[in-house]
């Protein structure tokens, strides 16, 4: 989640438009006359027929008025984009913006504000102008289509259309940053060549794709809601949590609106406002494993309740990451009890902590002092924000806690900062981003493709009597499919040396004769053998070669990660600390209970041969590191800490 943004009036943007908003309703009406009036004087068929089709999907199509208040990810394929560029191809850029901009125009106008609906028709008809400009300059004629002939002016048809209506509806009319998915570009493209294709035969043969492209549209959109039904899962989990005690009811969904405002106030993009929110209203889903009376217990906890009360945000971590909507937050919710010292419940150091956590953190703290409960009456406003004050620097980050009291008492959040401050807010991302491990899209290591490749360039070099390409072609897959069996001679020959390895006896020279294998086969500079905690959250390491990260860092990653159905779990190194890729072997017993970890440090992405090897060896590496059930390996015991 990058939080980065314009400082903006995010209520008033809700409500009107901005004076770029309107430039663009003003030039998409010109482009909408001017190409009504370049209709009215060619023939109406393939127009009328278009703009049936145009007008159709857009009343399939979900508005872009109604925000999605949830963090479920950029891109939404558009059977009405397919309709737009395939308009253009045939009508030419002006009577296909004509088609785009109507349809836009009429299936909103009936939804919503018509001010909203004329910006978001006027985005649709300036992009499919200036693509339709955009595919006679990369050498296309409108109403003619030839592939492969006409694969760069579709390309460039695609990507500027793509580009304008994003940058139109996201950073003029959403002031969101620019967010252009070119995977459901691509998707549209191909859609639009077809109903081209189709259309230029005879109109009429479009009929014949539009149910195709439905249910496309359709089964697109069942998967957007069966994400947004994850979600809503989940915050029935968390109502569940606030209502076992009375003294905590409604408590996630107060924080949540206290993080959406100051999100707001600081003028983040919606889609960092949403993770924010989500995170602040699911923070406290670990509590479900608390009981109640100890929730709501007056006297001090003695130590097994204070274990389960140290254990929930690593439970709520771990709840969010194995969902694909929720997984970016699972850091910021498991942080959400650090303090800026670095001495909150895990210890973490204010380096690993998230800015996102840190939202959490003031608000949760803030509702936690001004609430009721059994062992005293909540804090006023003004006391509760004071006390806040005394403790920027200690427990909560400076920047984010002031910006956090100013908006409490009616100030402009960004007068409470400095310029670098400032920046600091706008310039932030969390370090839980899904980072590029470097290696991992090295084509060597995926020769299936090639071969594939090499297979459909031979055939299209004989469907295109192209001899130089069926040579090509054949040479690549004859290359790419012995590379894939010199990959798998290479992991058989590995399996057997595991093998071997761990036919060493005693698991101390276990582990000794796997890290040697690593460091040859893998290049790994650090290797270690994790123990691991009966409750599942916490280890220790019991024997490290090498230098390796921060055992909190390590120990929250697997924490959140152990319950993965992946049979080696991948971090990239940023997240640890240090460069390349974290990857853990889990050590199971016969009875799958697991009981540790092999994890090893690579400058790069594991190469093929080695990851199938590891995998095929998984079973008998758990059985020869797993501790026997007699073995007495200490646990490590973490500090209390307040949050």
């Amino acid at each position: 989640m990058g939080l980065t943004g314009s400082r903006v009036e995010p209520d008033r943007r809700l409500m009107r438009l901005s004076v770029l908003a309107y430039a663009t309703v003003a030039a998409g009406l010109g482009v909408t006359v001017a190409g009504a009036i370049a209709a009215a004087s060619r023939p109406l068929t393939a127009l009328a027929l278009f703009g049936a089709a145009a007008l159709a999907a857009e009343l399939l199509e979900e508005p872009e008025s109604a925000r999605i208040r949830e963090p479920l990810g950029p891109g939404v394929f558009r059977v009405a984009s397919g309709v737009d560029l395939a308009a253009v191809i045939v009508l030419g850029p002006w009577r296909g913006a004509f088609v785009a901009g109507m349809a836009a125009l009429l299936a909103r106008v009936v939804r919503g504000s018509w001010r909203h609906a004329a910006f978001q028709a006027s985005a649709f008809a300036l992009a499919s102008v200036a693509a339709g400009y955009a595919f006679a300059l990369g050498g296309g004629t409108a109403g003619h289509l030839a592939l492969p002939d006409d694969l760069v002016p579709l390309t460039a048809l695609a990507l500027v259309y793509l580009l304008v209506s994003r940058l139109l509806l996201q950073v003029v009319g959403g002031l969101e940053v620019l967010q252009p998915d070119f995977a459901a570009a691509a998707a549209e493209a191909g859609l639009g060549a077809i109903l081209a294709l189709f259309a230029l035969g005879h109109p009429w043969n479009v009929i014949a794709v539009v149910p195709v492209a439905l249910a496309v549209n359709q089964a697109h959109a069942r998967v957007r809601r069966s994400r947004q039904e994850t979600l809503h899962a989940l915050e029935t989990f968390a109502n569940i949590v606030d209502e076992r005690d009375p003294f905590t009811y409604r408590h996630s969904v107060r924080v949540a609106g206290y993080v959406d405002s100051l999100a707001r106030a600081l003028g983040m993009p919606y889609t960092d406002i949403d993770r924010l929110r989500w995170a602040a209203r699911l923070h406290d889903l670990g509590k479900v494993a608390v009981d109640a009376a100890v929730l709501s217990k007056p006297g001090k906890l003695r130590p097994n309740e204070w274990n389960t009360v140290w254990r929930a945000p690593r439970l709520s971590a771990r709840l969010l990451r194995r969902f694909e909507v929720s997984a970016a937050e699972a850091r910021a919710v498991e942080y959400h009890r650090e303090r800026y010292d670095g001495r909150g419940y895990y210890g973490i150091p204010v380096a690993d902590q998230p800015l996102a956590a840190h939202f959490l953190v003031v608000a949760d703290s803030f509702d936690a002092m001004t609430s009721d409960r059994p062992y005293r009456l909540g804090l006023s406003t003004d006391e509760a924000l004071a006390e806040i004050e005394r403790n920027i620097g200690t427990q909560f980050h400076p920047t984010v806690a002031k910006a956090f009291v100013a908006l409490q008492r009616g100030q402009d959040p960004f007068s409470a900062l400095t310029p670098e401050e400032r920046e600091e807010i706008r310039g932030a991302s969390t370090p839980y981003r899904i980072a590029d491990i470097r290696g991992s899209h090295r084509l060597r290591e995926r020769p299936e493709l090639i071969g594939l490749a090499g297979v459909i360039a031979a055939l299209g070099g004989f469907g295109l009597d192209q001899l130089w390409l069926v040579g090509l072609g054949l040479a690549a897959a004859a290359a790419g499919f012995a590379l894939q069996a010199w990959l798998r001679l290479r992991a058989n020959r590995l399996a057997r040396a595991l093998a071997a390895a761990l036919a060493a006896g005693e698991r101390s020279r276990v582990f000794e004769e796997l890290e040697h294998l690593l460091r040859d086969t893998a290049r790994s500079d650090w290797v270690a053998l994790v123990h691991w905690q009966e409750d599942g959250l916490g280890g220790d390491v019991e024997i490290a070669s090498g230098e390796g990260p921060s055992e909190i860092a390590l120990m929250s990653w697997l924490v959140r990660e152990a319950e993965s159905r992946d049979d080696l779990l991948i971090a990239a190194a940023h997240e640890l600390g240090g460069d390349g890729a974290y990857v853990a072997l889990p050590l199971r017993r016969e009875n799958s209970a697991l009981t540790g970890f092999l994890v090893l440090r690579s400058p790069s992405a594991l190469q093929r041969h080695v990851a199938a090897a590891l995998n095929s060896s998984l079973d008998a590496i758990g059985l020869a590191l797993a501790p026997r059930p007699t073995e007495d390996v200490p646990a490590t015991v973490p500090s209390a800490a307040t949050g």
